[in-house]
């Protein structure tokens, strides 16, 4: 039995917070601009958040081009631009690269083919 007492008093509580909720926030006026109104803060918020993320995509675009100016502008005017490496083979390329490592392994005669 005192359960039931317990719970009927909470029960009252219970609907007590609601009369105070219902109070504190009342049901807002059905009128003809309702939807239409609620349709404007919903697209105006929305319009909001893709904004800030419209903004970081041009930020990033932006420095994405700054970069790749200043990479072609800094390194492409260093890169080895002698005529061999656009002429010659893999293998040329090499030769000219490692020629002194190969003098100073075997004698000059042996390179070009002398049998001394």
């Amino acid at each position: 039995m005192e359960r039931m007492n317990q719970a009927g008093n909470g029960d009252d509580r219970l609907d007590a917070l609601f009369a105070e909720y219902r109070e504190a926030f009342p049901d807002p006026e059905a009128s003809a601009d309702f939807t239409p109104k609620l349709w404007q803060k919903i697209e105006a918020r929305r319009v909001e958040t893709t904004w800030v993320f419209r903004r970081l995509a041009q930020i990033c675009v932006a420095a994405t081009v700054a970069l790749t100016l200043l990479i072609s502008t800094v390194l492409m005017p260093s890169a080895d631009t002698s005529e061999a490496f656009y002429t010659g083979t893999y293998v040329d390329v090499l030769a000219a690269d490692h020629a002194e490592d190969l003098t100073q392994v075997m004698p000059v005669g042996a390179l070009v083919g002398d049998s001394q």
